[in-house]
């Protein structure tokens, strides 16, 4: 017969957050999860700065997101959800009598933007017509681990 290996993973659902799935007991894993909502920043822009810092650590998007600070508009907002992500990792593992972690020692496990509502605003053209103007929000969530 052949032996099983447990494996850890990660399934990031948009209705319940994170889940684990894994065959072995869970108490010794600890995620740091930050959500934003209604962000005033399109998804596609955010899925865009995303791409760049998915399955790395959590210094190098750092690094990252410090020099496209002043590039793009949602490089502060994931900068802020990221800071977050950490500090709630750290109360969690506290609570579990764990010591708190640098941001060099944690990885990225999950991050993506989801669209929100959209604000629909309309502008006065000739003749006394209306042109609709869409004003999308996004949804940011961030998922770290050790």
């Amino acid at each position: 017969m052949s032996e099983k290996v447990k494996t850890k993973q990660i399934l990031v659902n948009v209705a319940v957050g994170v889940s684990i799935l894994e065959n072995e007991d869970a108490t010794d894993i600890c995620y740091g999860v930050a959500k934003l909502t209604n962000v005033r920043y399109g998804v596609l822009k955010m899925r865009r700065l995303l791409n760049i810092l998915r399955s790395g650590s959590v210094e190098r998007a750092f690094g990252i997101l410090s020099v496209m600070r002043t590039k793009l508009k949602g490089a502060p907002i994931v900068e802020k959800t990221l800071k977050t992500a950490i500090n709630n990792y750290n109360q969690a593992r506290a609570k579990k009598g764990g010591t708190a972690k640098a941001a060099s020692e944690l990885k990225i496990r999950a991050i993506f933007a989801d669209g929100g509502p959209i604000i629909k605003r309309a502008r006065p053209r000739s003749h006394g017509r209306a042109f609709p103007i869409h004003k999308s929000l996004s949804h940011l969530t961030v998922v770290v681990s050790d």
